[in-house]
């Protein structure tokens, strides 16, 4: 157990000093047992932590490492992409961005069967997104739309037809900050518009051509 030594009891300082070793800490106990600990970790090149339970380096909730890198392993936040490409997706219907595959998803939060991230806690989240359309013939019109509980958001392009590469492919990337509340959902579309049916793919696979990813921002 840290010693705590009252340095200057008129300026109220106070030193937590576990000697040669161990963990220096304070630890917040409800009932005798022990809720949160918030210390150095001797065990992790002295990092900075605050903890849940009576122990640093388990259930760590803040990190600062000793150079002041910052990490919070339980902070919300996740990235998946459309593994495999999604064909006849679009062209009259709006379709929902098959991002079937998580790279991460911190808190588990993030649906690979409805393409959907529900907000854990109230608060503002940022969202970025990639998606690569192809087999496009005559759209002339072209949305890219976050979907939220609380917001929609829409980038429009002109003609996907007349702007497509040489191999026939557009490409969409955007990213919004909105304010979202507990159970509230976002998921990313791609509506296209002129082609007589559902013709157009959206491309997938590992090098993440279409993706949907976010955080908890604050």
């Amino acid at each position: 157990m840290a010693k705590i030594n009252a340095i200057n009891n008129k300026s109220g300082e106070l030193t937590v000093d576990p000697g040669s070793s161990g963990d220096s800490f304070i630890q917040f106990d409800i009932n005798t047992t022990g809720e949160w600990r918030i210390g150095v970790d001797d065990d992790d090149s002295d990092a900075f932590k605050i903890s849940q339970g009576s122990a640093l380096g388990s259930n760590d909730f803040f990190i600062m490492s000793a150079n002041g890198e910052r990490t919070m392993p339980s902070q919300p936040a996740f990235l998946a992409y459309v593994s495999s490409t999604a064909t006849n997706q679009t062209g009259v219907t709006i379709a929902t961005v098959p991002a079937d595959t998580e790279v991460f998803d911190q808190g588990s939060d993030y649906n690979t069967g409805t393409y959907q991230f529900t907000a854990p806690v109230t608060g503002r989240y940022s969202f970025v997104c990639g998606v690569v359309i192809t087999d496009i013939t005559s759209a002339n019109r072209g949305y890219l739309r976050w979907n939220t509980s609380n917001r929609v958001f829409s980038l429009d392009s002109v003609s996907p037809a007349a702007t497509k590469t040489s191999t026939d492919l557009v490409g969409y990337s955007a990213g919004v900050t909105t304010d979202m509340d507990a159970s509230d959902v976002a998921y990313l579309e791609i509506f296209c518009t002129g082609e007589a049916s559902d013709v157009i793919d959206i491309v997938g696979g590992a090098t993440l051509q279409s993706y949907f990813g976010g955080y908890l921002e604050c």
